[in-house]
């Protein structure tokens, strides 16, 4: 009995050093963002940086954390005739850079036709990496916000920036 209880204490002393150990590790991060949005409307990404350095929006989830930037990568654009699988080379690529965070932009989330079967995908592929919803938080209302970009879209206005 004694002996049992022995193992259970190394086996909890264990648990806690493995968990200390992994909350030291720096969260490495890699941003997955629309190609519409960043090459199309030359978004710099700036809201998306200033929130994950401030710890906003999806990144609040990190304050008091390590947080390292390894990557910023775009989807292939509009329209993906590949095939959701399109994905998965860039999100090999920040995989590649060290990421264990990959963040999808809030643009992605709000505009993209095939956010869902790309996170499928994602998910199916990479079940060791942590996939986050989102990145900034919104300036305005997500219809707004899809709105605006149609009108920029139609007006061949070429920047997101006002």
């Amino acid at each position: 009995m004694q002996a049992e209880t022995q193992r259970l204490e190394i086996g909890k002393n264990q648990m806690a050093t493995k968990g200390l150990i992994n909350a030291m590790e720096k969260i490495k991060i890699g941003i997955l963002t629309c190609s519409s949005t960043t090459k199309v409307l030359d978004c710099p990404l700036s809201a998306c940086l200033k929130d994950m350095y401030g710890r906003k929006g999806a990144f609040s989830r990190y304050k008091g954390q390590g947080v390292e930037l390894v990557g910023i990568i775009s989807c292939n654009g509009c329209p993906t005739l590949g095939g959701e699988e399109i994905i998965l080379p860039k999100i090999d690529a920040l995989a590649h850079c060290g990421a264990n965070r990959i963040h999808l932009t809030y643009c992605m989330i709000v505009l993209c036709p095939f956010v869902k079967k790309y996170i499928k995908v994602i998910k199916e592929k990479y079940q060791s990496l942590h996939l986050v919803e989102g990145t900034h938080e919104p300036h305005q209302t997500d219809d707004k916000f899809r709105c605006d970009v149609a009108t920029m879209l139609k007006k061949r206005r070429r920047t997101i920036i006002p």
